[in-house]
């Protein structure tokens, strides 16, 4: 089965390595020609474009920003929908709201192409070792199709249901990803004013059920480590915690630690953190409250 791959970003660029490294026939396109050309020298193929990628290949993943560049590559002109062959397979991994998933799901059902989300958990330091863990969205029948590509770029596979529902199960999961990334922060900065040794308080959180896997696995990696690079960028991050609140809006749901997360996420862009990782809101609270930042 020849794999076309579209959107070599932070997470997408990690996934599509992890195929060529499992021996998988890989065609890849995206708007940044450089990373292309870096994973042209691992064995990829590179395509011109996304209707010259679909008529080489068997299974179509995405992994792209948000909903409008998905609708975009996936049901636009020159998109995946109509060049991919009926009967093949296309799988979205990008982060999107409900409509655009069911919308998906609706219009490749109509032109005969076998269609699944399957959103990525983890984090992209994960996906660099190949242990990422996919919320799958498919019919059951598909299933040994596309469960053993999806082993070749992580370790675990929860089958959520029908199309859709990886996609919803995501906006869950980030939904409490991004509250914690709020609370560790409160909890450090509060630790810090009173005078706690930050190593030590670290050590009991992560030992108690107050314990994360944001605040054990990837603070100290990021920003106790003064390291700032986006491994999940606050923008995105906002994006994604705007696609759960939404959701609950418009079922008439009240999350109110989600939407007032979402409203500190706004804050933090305002005060110029656009471009780091979603952990710069423990600097965030350090900064508002004139507490030196906090490091291990």
């Amino acid at each position: 089965m020849k794999i076309g791959f579209i959107g070599l970003g932070r997470m997408g660029f990690a996934l599509a390595r992890s195929l060529l490294k499992n021996q998988r026939q890989v065609v890849v396109y995206d708007t940044n020609a450089e990373v292309m050309r870096q994973l042209e020298k691992q064995g990829a193929v590179v395509a011109q474009d996304v209707a010259s990628l679909c008529q080489q290949v068997d299974m179509v993943f995405t992994m792209l920003p948000g909903p409008a560049q998905v609708k975009a590559v996936a049901l636009g002109e020159n998109g995946i929908i109509a060049h991919l062959r009926p009967g093949a397979i296309y799988i979205d991994m990008s982060t999107v709201d409900v409509d655009t998933v069911d919308l998906l799901g609706e219009s490749f059902a109509r032109a005969n192409i076998i269609f699944g989300d399957a959103p990525v958990g983890r984090l992209a330091m994960h996906a660099d070792k190949g242990e990422s863990l996919f919320m799958l969205g498919i019919d059951v029948q598909h299933l040994p199709q596309v469960e053993p590509i999806l082993y070749r770029m992580g370790t675990t596979i929860h089958h959520c249901g029908p199309a859709g529902s990886g996609t919803r199960t995501k906006i869950i999961n980030n939904m409490m990803v991004l509250c914690y990334c709020q609370i560790n922060s409160e909890a450090l900065v509060l630790a810090k004013s009173l005078g706690l040794d930050i190593q030590k308080t670290f050590d009991v959180l992560t030992s108690t059920t107050a314990s994360n896997g944001q605040l054990k696995e990837k603070w100290p990696k990021k920003v106790l480590a003064g390291d700032l690079t986006p491994g999940f960028d606050i923008t995105l991050g906002y994006k994604d915690i705007s696609l759960a609140a939404n959701a609950g809006a418009a079922r008439q749901i009240a999350l109110p630690v989600c939407d007032t997360t979402k409203n500190i996420f706004r804050m933090a862009l305002a005060a110029g953190k656009a471009g780091q990782d979603t952990s710069c809101l423990t600097d965030f609270w350090a900064e508002a409250n004139a507490i030196e930042k906090i490091r291990l």
